[in-house]
């Protein structure tokens, strides 16, 4: 099975020079910058056929797979979603979520999905521990083992992929790797 890794493109908060000072980027969207890198990594993808999609709920994340695969729709998965470090990774809730993204399931996620599913002052920054990371890495890793799949897409962000590549992945780059090396690593 091959891993499709993607890193969502350049978000408001990518192209800040602070992040937290002296403006907060609140589930930051992706630029006009982004979407051209989404529009061309479609280009170069648009042929591959995949079995499966998974989806980090950041809008970050779900803009650049609308772009990126048009006509799918991904599995959202709060697993996948970036260490909550900044105020970017600061999620929202479904409800909220769903009147934007009106074609994707939003009905498996909690209303503080980026807070491990427990209730917090929304502008709450709670960040999470390298462990942290690791450990939803890990929970990820072991629920997909068992899918008849040959090629799964995972749009997530950079420092949760970089747990896999061992480097901060560019917005939007592609990398691809083997099921079984990322299991023997983080399992």
């Amino acid at each position: 099975m091959k891993l499709y890794l993607i890193r969502h493109a350049e978000s408001e908060a990518n192209a800040a020079a602070d992040l937290d000072n002296p403006t907060y980027y609140y589930d930051a969207r992706i630029t006009k910058k982004g979407k051209e890198q989404a529009k061309n990594l479609y280009s170069r993808i648009k042929n591959v056929t995949f079995d499966k999609y998974f989806c980090s709920p950041l809008t970050r994340t779900l803009e650049t797979f609308s772009i990126v695969f048009p006509n799918n729709k991904p599995v959202l998965n709060s697993l996948i979603r970036e260490h909550l470090y900044h105020s970017c990774d600061v999620g929202r809730q479904p409800k909220i979520l769903k009147k934007e993204f009106k074609n994707y399931d939003f009905s498996k996620l909690s209303d503080y999905w980026w807070n491990n599913n427990i209730p917090i002052n929304e502008k709450l920054i709670a960040q999470e521990s390298h462990d942290d990371i690791r450990d939803r890495l890990r929970k990820f890793i072991i629920s997909i083992k068992n899918l008849d799949a040959d090629n799964i897409v995972i749009v997530s962000h950079g420092t949760y992929l970089s747990q896999i590549t061992e480097y901060m992945l560019d917005n939007c780059e592609l990398f691809i790797c083997d099921y079984q090396d990322v299991y023997r690593k983080i399992v």
